[in-house]
């Protein structure tokens, strides 16, 4: 038996050797290709089924929603702050008592034999043993140690603040999020809008090119001519692609926010395009104080603050307190060499390390050290939160401003179109004006529109500035509508408070007076222009009786036939201008020569006359004008 104990152990030594040479011969193994085909398979089918199918045009409350309970970076803070909260779980289980199970088993090849010393210093003549060669043991012991439970309690504490700063991230990723996607969606809109518009617009410029080659071919203008006008729609066509092609990658932006699949197919539900802009109406330095209460990076700030008083009361517990401890165990031994096989113990024991004393000012100079720098970094993200803020405010209006004036040359461009159209001829220079000014408009539709994007985001970027939150924290509990309606109702509430719809005042309009000495039908056209060129001015036309009495002035017009020479008439128009009490502002003549036979187009001449003579006295008088559309 003996020989075979002693082949066993030597067996045992010899694997262990084995295993710890081979140990350090581990050389790098690379997965199959197929492992890598196989993993890919499934990242897609899990991508693929991730989100919830799409039942119709897009919603920007919709598109938000979707965005935060799919949105992979979204999910990973979330992930990280179930991980914080399950550390912190864990940590509690530290400051419990140990309570230890143990068993062993212990083999020898012979004897424990040994001899003893009697109290006169001589040796016993025969040996002797009390240990078996083979005995099995076990105990069950109890500890607890005041110093263990008092540094696992301080560290349960800073894991909880933790647990807040990965909640505190979490917020900021819904924010990052809703910002992203109001800025994207509005972009996407757009692109829904313009795209067919934009595509119909360079099958006509295709159209136009394939026309001038056959004009070329066939040699009905001079080659030069020709082929600067082709030039010309080429380089038009070529700004619009540019653009295009920013407005089909929004599209695919706003796609991978909200995690579809890349290629998904999908529709943005499509805004009126008559936007009003709102007026900001908020109080900046009380948006400032609410940035910071609300910010999650100042509140993650404060958190690490406290994180840092913690280490340094958990750090002082460590070198002021002495590791006091308590054990009690039962305990078992099957040697039956032992008189008690079986019995319990009790001890208390205390050490205190008096050297580590010694460190507790290097410890002070050290956390106060890291207080100030903490204290540091938060008054400067402090500062960086209100400039964000002030910026904000200030780039909403200045989008607000910019559009205004998109949207009068976008008017401006639209009379262009209009009146190259109405020409009695229309050659190749006309019709490649045309061409320009339809691809000016269409530039500047799109410029205005992504202003309008901006002007949105500017919003969305005051409401992020100052912490808001526009969706519940328990965001991933609900469904995607649940969350959408949730979002919008805030977004609704946020805007309501901040800012107001712009006042368009009836008494700054003005009222249109049938003129006198015309026929209905010359009526019709003198007042049609007129009103047109209020209209481009931006002046405020009502335009029937009911509302007659809430205008701030009239604008009353006599027309007066005078002897003329030939085939041609000359007539004396004269305009007043009334303010509401009926006091005449302004009261103008102008003499005019129309040929014979005379039509609509010159009395519409007239009426614009009319209208240029009395706008600047006009706009003066109603001060600012309103936007009519």
């Amino acid at each position: 038996m003996s020989n075979t104990t002693s082949h066993l152990c030597r067996g045992l030594g010899a694997a262990l050797l084995s295993l710890l040479l081979f140990g350090c011969t581990v050389t790098p193994t690379p997965l199959p290709e197929s492992d890598h085909v196989d993993g890919s398979k499934q990242d897609r089918a899990t991508l693929a089924i991730a989100s919830e199918a799409l039942s119709g045009p897009v919603t920007l409350s919709e598109a938000t929603a979707r965005a935060v309970r799919y949105n992979m970076d979204y999910r990973q803070r979330l992930m990280e702050e179930s991980a914080a909260t399950g550390q912190l779980n864990l940590a509690k289980w530290d400051m419990l008592p140990k309570l230890t199970l143990s068993a062993g088993y212990s083999a020898r090849d012979n004897d424990a034999f040994s001899y003893g010393i009697q109290p006169d210093g001589t040796q016993t003549l025969n040996p002797t043993t009390a240990v078996e060669r083979r005995h099995w043991t076990d105990s069950a012991v109890f500890s607890w140690n005041i110093l263990d439970f008092g540094l696992s309690y301080y560290h349960a504490k800073s894991l909880a603040d933790q647990t807040l700063i990965a909640t505190e991230r979490r917020r900021r990723a819904i924010q990052n999020i809703t910002q992203d996607v109001r800025y994207a969606w509005w972009r996407a809109e757009s692109a829904e809008r313009l795209l067919p518009e934009i595509d119909k617009f360079l099958g006509e410029v295709d159209l136009t090119i394939a026309r001038a080659r056959l004009i070329e071919n066939r040699r009905l203008l001079p080659p030069i001519q020709i082929i600067g006008y082709r030039r010309s729609l080429l380089d038009l066509a070529q700004q619009i692609t540019l653009r295009r092609q920013d407005l089909a990658a929004a599209k695919v932006e706003l796609a991978s926010l909200m995690n579809l699949g890349p290629g998904t197919q999908y529709q943005v539900a499509v805004q009126p395009i008559a936007r009003s802009v709102p007026d900001f109406a908020a109080n900046a330095d009380a948006l400032e104080n609410l940035a910071l209460i609300h910010r999650p990076e100042l509140r993650e700030e404060r958190y690490r603050t406290r994180v840092t008083d913690i280490e340094h009361t958990r750090a002082r517990w460590a070198t002021l307190v002495p590791g006091a401890g308590l054990d009690f165990g039962y305990y078992h031994d099957t040697n039956k060499y032992f008189v008690n096989n079986s019995w319990e113990q009790a001890g208390l024991s205390a050490a205190f390390d008096l050297v580590k004393v010694f460190s507790l000012p290097a410890i002070d100079r050290s956390f106060a050290a890291q207080k100030a720098v903490d204290e540091t970094r938060r008054l400067a993200l402090s500062s960086a939160v209100l400039t964000q803020t002030r910026i904000a405010t200030v780039r909403f209006v200045l989008l607000k401003n910019e559009y205004a004036v998109w949207d009068e040359a976008l008017h401006d461009d639209e009379q262009i179109i209009k009146y190259l159209q109405a020409a009695n001829e229309i050659g190749l220079e006309t019709e490649l004006e045309i061409v320009r000014a339809k691809a000016r408009r269409l530039i500047t539709r799109i410029n205005r529109d992504n202003v309008y994007a901006g002007l949105q985001a500017a919003m969305g970027r005051i409401q992020y500035s100052i912490g808001v939150d526009n969706l519940p924290v328990a965001a991933e509990a609900d469904t995607t509508s649940a969350l959408a309606k949730e979002l919008s109702a805030r977004i609704s509430e946020f805007e309501a408070a901040n800012f107001k719809e712009p006042v368009v005042l009836a008494m700054r309009a003005v009222q249109l007076v049938e003129p006198k000495g015309l026929s209905a039908e010359a009526a019709k056209a003198f007042t049609t222009a007129l009103q047109r060129s209020l209209v481009m001015a931006r002046i405020s036309v009502i335009q029937t009786a009911e509302r007659a009495g809430e205008a701030a002035a009239s604008i009353e017009a006599q027309i007066d036939a005078q002897p003329g020479v030939d085939n041609a008439q000359m007539v004396r128009m004269t305009v007043r201008l009334l303010d509401k009490t009926g006091r005449p502002l302004l009261t103008g003549e102008q003499k005019s020569l129309l040929i014979e036979p005379i039509d609509d187009p010159q009395w519409s001449a007239l009426g614009e006359g009319a209208g240029y003579r009395v706008i600047p006295t006009l706009q003066r008088y109603l001060g600012q004008p309103a936007i009519v559309r």
